[in-house]
């Protein structure tokens, strides 16, 4: 298994512990088994034409887990499939956007930016 493969697969991991995170014990089953599903889902938008490697889904996760996971998610999955394909869409588009979708374009740059210059 390559190093990317091995990240995809910690990442998922995390993942899944957020969203089923809990003040009782967890399942490892359960945890291992979300986790997996997480990783399926993310492999589907692996596209090498669309420049959509491994390490870009891997920094999806990453930042999907920090900024848009909650433990009320549990077993739920189409968040994620749909968080994941907008911030995959946003970091390698695959469509063109017209003068009318351009402005919100700008606005995410923006808060990209300001993001950015956050010291954590």
């Amino acid at each position: 298994m390559s190093t990317g493969e091995n990240d995809l697969k910690s990442a998922c991991f995390e993942l899944a512990r957020t969203t089923k995170w809990s003040r009782k014990p967890i399942d490892a089953e359960l945890l291992s088994s979300l986790a997996v599903k997480f990783e399926e889902i993310a492999r589907g938008f692996v596209e090498e034409s669309l420049d959509r490697d491994i390490p870009l889904i891997v920094k999806a996760v990453r930042y999907l887990n920090q900024v848009h996971a909650l433990p009320p998610m549990d077993e739920d999955t189409s968040w994620f499939y749909n968080m994941l394909s907008v911030v995959v869409e946003i970091a390698r588009p695959n469509t063109v956007v017209d003068e009318r979708g351009k402005p919100f374009l700008e606005e995410m740059q923006k808060g990209i930016h300001r993001s950015l210059s956050f010291q954590a």
